[in-house]
């Protein structure tokens, strides 16, 4: 279902003590009808690096806030998430001050898993949450040992900021009959930016597959993700059995060094 493709290769935070006689105060700065044919056409948006603080140590989350309903997304009750992989974010500021974190979620379980949310707060040195975004990940459902990228963007940056934690919000045992897709034949290449990847999704199953979706992602030498891209192909596009379809990609690395790309397709039995 998955294809990996090896390719060729802050904000400062100051802390002002002050004191006057025995009064010690502290302040701190911020810084998606022929089989045939492709439709991979996408508007993509030009972003630029720009360093953002980075913690002394690996945050942490001190304890769950309780926030405002009224500024962020309501949390929804569900049942106990799934003991899952998730890999904390690395965030970056873009050029208009918003804050773009990415990461990645990994199955661990013998069993597929699907509707996967993730919830990315930013905190402070101390550990204490600044923000939160709850954010679906990139890919419906991972089968077992397959990973899927995801990404949240906050307006902007909080001044005490000084990094992003992750946890699983919802991820459910998957239980709809998954079709078996693989990405064949993947490249990629790089010019003026961009990553574009390019190969073939085949159908390995024994029935025609309907709401085809790709999922393209590069990640650096680490492991962390730099950039990805989720490509919904047209809803009359299907893919009969055994057969492929090629595609093609762009892609904008948001964060610097990537080493590796990995696709997978994803679509649903009739």
């Amino acid at each position: 279902m998955l294809e990996d493709l090896r390719v060729p290769k802050n904000r400062r935070l100051v802390w002002l003590w002050c004191c006057l006689g025995v009064l010690v105060a502290s302040c701190s700065q911020s810084n998606t009808t022929n089989p045939a044919t492709p439709i991979a056409t996408l508007a993509l948006l030009k972003w630029t690096n720009v360093p953002t603080a980075s913690p002394t140590s690996t945050p942490r989350l001190r304890r769950t806030p309780t926030f405002n309903p009224a500024t962020l997304i309501a949390l929804t009750l569900v049942p106990t998430p799934l003991p899952l992989s998730v890999n904390m974010p690395h965030c970056q500021e873009t050029p208009v001050g918003s804050l773009l974190c990415l990461g990645s979620l990994s199955n661990p379980l013998s069993e597929p898993i699907s509707q996967m949310i993730v919830r990315i707060y930013l905190v402070d040195q101390f550990g204490n949450a600044l923000a939160m975004r709850e954010v679906p990940t990139a890919r419906h459902y991972l089968l077992p040992n397959e990973s899927t990228p995801y990404g949240a963007q906050f307006e902007q940056t909080p001044s005490e900021y000084s990094g992003a934690v992750a946890e699983i919000a919802r991820a459910l045992p998957n239980a709809q009959p998954l079709p078996d897709l693989a990405v064949e034949r993947l490249e990629s290449t790089y010019a003026e930016g961009l990553y574009v990847v390019s190969g073939e999704l085949r159908n390995r199953s024994e029935q025609t597959v309907e709401q085809l979706s790709l999922v393209a992602t590069l990640y650096d030498e680490a492991g962390q993700v730099t950039g990805f891209r989720h490509l919904r192909l047209p809803q009359q596009q299907v893919l009969l059995p055994k057969q492929n379809l090629p595609f093609q990609v762009a892609i904008i690395p948001h964060l610097a060094g990537t080493q590796h790309v990995a696709a997978a397709a994803e679509g649903k039995l009739p």
